[in-house]
């Protein structure tokens, strides 16, 4: 990605977390709650300080919580840039408002650094060229890969690749995990 489209990206993500309304469930103007459990708050914490220590630039949130929330598991809504693919927060599963901005030189590049993980839950692909962004979103290996945004679509099977799961659920495909196929063999022709 050339040096001017990721300061691009940097600020189109950074503006889009400081955006994020974080607080309770009750504040109509929340966008993001706080984690469910303290041990999944610290697993937060530990990412986003491990980030810091492996070199990645923080562009904005960090560890803590957001001001005006001193108590509860409430993070900070949090981006990262000049992420490198080996780093700990680009090859592990965060489960929290962290997101880890790598660059990439051209498409093959970036489609290498999205397969080059043992998860695939879902993907997205962007772009103002439709036709690239769906040969980009066709290579990536993942369950469901969105194009320029994210849909709810009960109709499309849901489930991962690799580590992600196995099987699927909605649509056609999800009704494979109650069927009982039968075979019957035998020698003769009329079987």
């Amino acid at each position: 990605m050339p040096q001017q489209r990721v300061g691009e990206a940097h600020e189109l993500a950074v503006r889009a977390f400081r955006d994020l309304v974080v607080g309770p469930a009750r504040d109509p103007r929340a966008n993001v709650g706080p984690m469910v459990t303290r041990t999944q708050y610290e697993r937060v914490q530990a990412y986003i300080r491990k980030g810091i220590e492996e070199g990645a630039t923080l562009l904005t949130g960090g560890p803590g919580r957001p001001e005006g929330l001193e108590r509860g598991y409430f993070v900070r809504p949090t981006v990262f840039g000049d992420v490198r693919n080996d780093m700990t927060i680009a090859r592990e599963e965060i489960f929290g408002p962290v997101l880890s901005i790598i660059p990439y030189r051209d498409d093959e590049d970036a489609i290498a650094i999205a397969n080059d993980t043992p998860y695939g839950l879902h993907a997205y692909a962007f772009g103002a060229d439709l036709a690239r962004a769906n040969r980009v979103a066709a290579e990536i290996q993942a369950g469901r890969v969105f194009v320029n945004g994210l849909y709810d679509a009960p109709e499309a099977p849901f489930g991962g690749f690799k580590q992600s799961g196995l099987g699927r659920e909605f649509g056609v495909f999800g009704l494979d995990t109650y069927l009982e196929p039968k075979a019957i063999m035998g020698h003769d022709k009329r079987v």
